[in-house]
């Protein structure tokens, strides 16, 4: 079984509630921790949803339904930042760089094209069917010399 982002931000949100979000669209959610989170379909939970906080701060910024996006290229660019991660560049049709943190951009091995929201907040992973699979928030990165 391919252990995908949704089942495994699950299996934290098992591990330590305290820690989760949960953001409602209806018969979705987004289930976060603050800097990545899958959307989830309230049907095919495998959690008790109720159990994680809900909150109302993000609520429109990540909404699936309603997010303008616009198409990413990944690159094969990569930086380490101060505390020691691996971050990736994605590139936007008008060349913006956009960086996020390559681990967890490998959380989601199941997208097939990467999207952006029009604020460039965060990267969208694409599924093969065109559904978005959740949000991973980008990094701000300074002073990049080559």
């Amino acid at each position: 079984m391919l252990m995908t982002a949704d089942i495994k931000m699950q299996i934290e949100a098992i591990k330590n509630p305290g820690r989760m979000f949960l953001i409602d669209y209806g018969k979705t959610v987004l289930l976060t921790d603050g800097y990545k989170g899958p959307y989830i379909e309230k049907a095919k939970a495998l959690i008790n949803l109720e159990q994680i906080r809900h909150t109302e701060t993000v609520k429109d910024d990540f909404n699936p339904q309603s997010m303008e996006i616009d198409k990413l290229t990944r690159t094969r660019h990569l930086i380490v930042t101060s505390s020691g991660k691996v971050a990736c560049r994605f590139d936007t049709n008008t060349g913006e760089q956009i960086w996020v943190r390559n681990d967890w951009v490998k959380e989601f091995k199941n997208a097939f094209s990467y999207a952006t929201d029009k604020t460039r907040k965060a990267i969208i992973p694409i599924g093969i069917n065109g559904e978005r699979l959740g949000i991973i928030l980008c990094l701000h990165v300074d002073d990049i010399e080559s």
